[in-house]
């Protein structure tokens, strides 16, 4: 084994050192070549530099999970002091779950959230040049290193983390895996105003909530419990805007968008020209669960307001809004390719 900075194993072993705990599942979002990157963490875990742990998850699936050994850290300190200390810190998660499949599962939340941050170009390494990047660039914090500097443990809110934009907003971003998660609306909005009084979160206005799951299908399932009130799943509140992204390569671009205006702009512009899909303030095409709602009546619910009669989506997210939709709305499917034109148009894409 060649160890170097660059050598993906050390990365891993950075990136593990940094959260505490990482599902071995989360390799896959990882992009390149998943039977690499498992052969070099099945080595890894062999030579001593990560353990790994099995759990029993929900319904008695097996979760595996990674954590950081002496010797790893050994490995990062002789490569990396700097990264070496910032982990021996543990600003952004404790060392481990410590055996508990509750705490280990928040671990690996977090886990998600910093590497979706991470391949969006954000600056999430706790330190001076991240700081100083706010307002300048996209930024990440996650919930537990917040809480440490509020002094004040929220553990019963399940944000996962934070991104701040250039604009001067800033987005809760949770984790929800394959399912739904318990809500309390008041716990969440505290741990807002615990941020927005920091100082990383001075001068920030709170944009929405980021909801990040595995598929464009559980949308359907979050809408009925987001618009009961009696609900102890995620439901719709005065202070709340929900936007669900699947944690795939279309949910990165759209989440791009959602989080920079002049994306949006150009996102717009050019599915005007290409598709003649009309542009709008909010598109439904971003998955804001509360436009979504729209398209879902209640069983037994009189229709008093005025419902869309027409919704433009992508392919990729038809098969979720067809299975919410009851209310006869007309859907018209964009073609998901679009969206991979716009990569090849990088100018279009960054305003360059």
């Amino acid at each position: 084994m060649k160890w170097n900075t660059e050598y993906f194993g050390f990365r891993l072993l950075v990136f593990v050192g940094f959260c505490g705990e990482v599902p071995v599942a989360l390799l896959r979002k990882a992009g390149g070549c998943y039977d690499y990157r498992r052969r070099v963490v099945t080595e890894l875990v062999r030579t001593g530099y990560l353990k790994e742990r099995k759990f029993r998850g929900e319904r008695r699936r097996v979760v595996r999970s990674l954590s950081l050994t002496s010797r790893g850290l050994n490995q990062i300190q002789h490569l990396s002091p700097g990264r070496a200390e910032q982990i021996r810190a543990r600003l952004l998660a404790p060392a481990d779950g410590q055996g508990d499949w509750r705490r280990t599962q928040r671990l690996h939340r977090n886990a998600a959230c910093l590497l979706l941050a991470h391949q969006l170009g954000a600056r999430w390494v706790p330190g001076r040049r991240r700081d100083d990047a706010r307002r300048k660039e996209l930024v990440y914090y996650s919930a537990y290193e917040l809480n440490k500097v509020c002094g004040k443990d929220n553990k019963s809110a399940r944000v996962s983390g934070v991104l701040l934009t250039p604009g001067e907003r800033y987005y809760a971003l949770y984790y929800l895996g394959r399912r739904n998660m318990r809500w309390n609306p008041e716990t969440e909005l505290l741990f807002r105003d615990q941020f927005e009084q920091s100082e990383a979160g001075a001068g920030f206005s709170y944009s929405g909530s980021i909801l990040l799951g595995e598929a464009w299908e559980q949308a359907a399932d979050l809408v009925p419990h987001a618009l009961n009130p009696r609900s102890r799943l995620i439901r719709f509140a005065r202070e709340d805007f929900f936007y669900y992204i699947a944690f795939d390569e279309n949910g990165r671009r759209l989440l791009r968008a959602i989080l920079d205006e002049h994306c949006l702009y150009q996102l717009q512009q050019y599915l005007l020209r290409e598709a003649h899909c009309p542009v709008t303030n909010e598109p439904v095409y971003l998955f804001p669960l509360e436009l979504l709602a729209g398209f879902y009546q209640l069983p037994g619910e009189r229709q008093y307001h005025v419902r869309p009669g027409l919704g433009w989506f992508f392919d990729f997210q038809m098969p979720a809004i067809e299975r919410l939709c009851n209310t006869g709305a007309e859907l018209v499917s964009l073609p998901g390719s679009l969206l991979a034109g716009l990569d090849r148009k990088e100018g279009e894409w960054n305003g360059s």
